[in-house]
């Protein structure tokens, strides 16, 4: 639910949404943009882009979204949304880091990573740490990660097996690829928090979006069973609520308080387990992140310390 101080609280604030043009960020952007800010949509197909930044505008009666054409699947892309950011404003007060992806089969993007690891996990982070220092020129600023609540039925270490070689489970990868962002994500926020950037993530909840309606009982076969019923609980959940779910993390005043927790609705975050809270783990996603963006093929080089968290010494 909207409320008249999230409204009065965007209004002109300026707003990143990847994977924004269909979907939950679609639905996110929308909300946020009917608040009063001003909202940049990331997304591949440039048609979808414009078509949805359009559909927005028409509702709002004002030109709101901007559509920046991206490829997250990359750290180069990620790097060169980053730059296209940067061209656009001076400064990001939220940043919300939607796009992410489940394949039924295994691919590699150009940067050799397994693609689930690449969508969910690197390009965030890449596109985060790039992005720093406009939200620092915000703070007190915003960065809402979007997860699923699909890490908690990971079941094998994390960190091994990270490419998935070892026999491809579209929704055993899918979830150490979530986990690992949540780990990521509660590291970073106590790596920012001087700068006055809070760090959260949410669960969204199920919606039925392109990627839903493309799984299959193999992508998921640990519902092979039920699947008939599955797919009609997954038909009548809807994207509109998840995104205005997403947009409470990124406006609500009653959450501003907050830094590295996990959310799946409302203002109030969930309790983890101790594998997610331990500290360990969390520093050692955080490091993993950074050195495959520095060992990826496409990007764009070392980072500057002005582009690393002030507060991170990788330990």
């Amino acid at each position: 639910m909207v409320t008249d101080s999230a409204r009065q609280h965007m209004r002109g604030r300026t707003v990143l949404i990847t994977g924004g043009t269909d979907g939950i960020g679609f639905h996110t952007a929308r909300t946020l943009a009917g608040m009063g800010a001003h909202v940049l949509v990331t997304g591949r197909d440039a048609d979808r882009g414009r078509a949805a930044a359009a559909a927005i505008d028409a509702e709002t009666g004002r030109r709101s979204v901007t559509f920046v054409p991206a490829d997250h699947s990359t750290v180069g892309g990620n790097h060169d949304a980053a730059r296209q950011v940067r061209a656009h404003v001076s400064s990001l007060d939220v940043l919300v880091n939607n796009v992410g992806g489940l394949f039924e089969q295994r691919w590699e993007t150009a940067d050799g990573y397994e693609a689930t690891l690449a969508m969910n996990f690197v390009g965030p982070y890449a596109l985060t740490a790039q992005l720093l220092p406009l939200l620092r020129a915000a703070a007190p600023a915003r960065c809402v990660n979007v997860i699923s609540a699909g890490f908690k039925i990971c079941r094998q270490n994390p960190f091994e097996d990270l490419q998935s070689t070892d026999g491809y489970v579209a929704a055993d990868a899918y979830a150490r690829a979530k986990l690992l962002n949540l780990l990521c994500s509660l590291a970073l926020a106590d790596a920012v928090a001087a700068d006055q950037i809070t760090v959260n993530a949410v669960h969204p909840g199920l919606a039925w979006t392109r990627m839903t309606q493309a799984m299959t009982p193999q992508t998921m076969p640990v519902f092979r069973r039920i699947w008939p019923l599955i797919r009609l609980v997954q038909r009548h959940r809807s994207p509109d609520k998840a995104g205005r779910r997403v947009a409470l993390l990124a406006s609500s005043p009653a959450v501003s308080a907050y830094t590295g927790r996990y959310f799946q609705g409302g203002t109030r975050p969930k309790r983890l387990s101790a594998r997610e809270l331990d500290v360990g783990a969390q520093r050692r996603a955080l490091r993993l992140a950074a050195e495959l963006v520095a060992e990826a093929r496409t990007g764009t080089g070392v980072q500057t310390n002005d582009e690393e968290p002030r507060s991170w010494t990788p330990r």
